[in-house]
């Protein structure tokens, strides 16, 4: 499936967010320039990468049961959302991995 990615767009602002993934779509707060100097789309395309090895239907059922599950633990939006092991997975990973060039020249 073609990724499509979305800059500068409202959606992620209303969220009060940097990004988010919505397979097959990308959508961030940002230009193409400072998303790629502040690992924004770094770190969006590890959810890609997520999604395409666990499924999407799999990701996203696991990303909100453990929002929801820490979210009733800690009643913190923050935190809950720090410790979702997608995320902890994306933020370990996102300084440490190189963008496809496919990728990069595409978009």
């Amino acid at each position: 499936m073609h990724l499509r990615i979305k800059y500068n767009h409202w959606y992620p602002k209303l969220l009060g967010i940097r990004g988010i993934a919505y397979y097959p779509f990308i959508f961030l707060y940002c230009s193409r320039q400072q998303a790629l100097k502040e690992r924004i789309l770094h770190h969006e395309w590890i959810h890609v990468q997520q999604i395409r090895r666990d499924g999407a239907i799999y990701f996203y059922l696991r990303w909100l049961f453990e929002f929801f599950v820490h979210f009733i633990r800690y009643r913190n939006l923050s935190k809950a959302y720090r410790i979702i092991s997608y995320e902890q997975e994306a933020y370990r990973l996102m300084y440490k991995i190189k963008l496809p060039r496919s990728f990069l020249h595409h978009f």
